[in-house]
């Protein structure tokens, strides 16, 4: 019977729980519901600046790179006139060591300038193209297609896909 008993009230003290969770939720519901709105907005900010800098991350690369490409290219720019007098060295009518010597500085140098990306565009006995080289005189020439190069006057270099200084050229017409 004490056992009946002990049931019994164990009963009614679990009876009471619902009915005091229930009235503990109503008091505290608004505040869950308030934390949980500045927790969504917290989040959702949170979200957007990792966005935003998601963003500035990769605009700063690219800018990075542009750059990059830009003062390669202009420092490329402003040693072609010293390769052209170096070549024009070589070209000279003395022979022996100095010329010797200015044609080792020479190779040499196009060799490093090579390794940073620099290529000559080919010209000499190439259809013309206005995008890669600069007609500065027409011929009337035997024998050769006509938009043809049949001489140049100075080489024209070119930085991957970016012209740096189109080739001075002859064109048959």
């Amino acid at each position: 019977m004490e056992e009946n008993k002990d049931l019994i009230a164990e009963e009614e003290v679990n009876e009471g729980q619902p009915e005091a969770e229930a009235a503990e939720e109503q008091t505290v519901d608004p505040a869950v519901a308030q934390l949980q709105e500045q927790l969504t907005q917290v989040q959702d900010q949170y979200q957007r600046v990792l966005a935003e800098y998601a963003n500035y991350k990769r605009r700063t690369d690219q800018e990075k790179e542009q750059l990059g490409s830009f003062v390669k290219a202009e420092v490329l720019k402003a040693l072609l006139p010293v390769i052209d007098n170096l070549e024009r060295a070589v070209e000279s009518p003395e022979n022996g060591e100095y010329k010797k010597g200015v044609e080792m500085v020479v190779r040499q140098f196009g060799e490093t300038l090579g390794t940073l990306g620099l290529e000559e565009i080919p010209a000499q006995g190439q259809v013309f193209d206005p995008e890669r080289h600069n007609a500065v005189m027409r011929e009337d020439a035997d024998g050769v297609e006509p938009e043809t190069v049949t001489e140049v006057y100075q080489k024209g270099y070119a930085l991957g896909a970016r012209v740096l200084r189109p080739a001075m050229v002859k064109v048959a017409n």
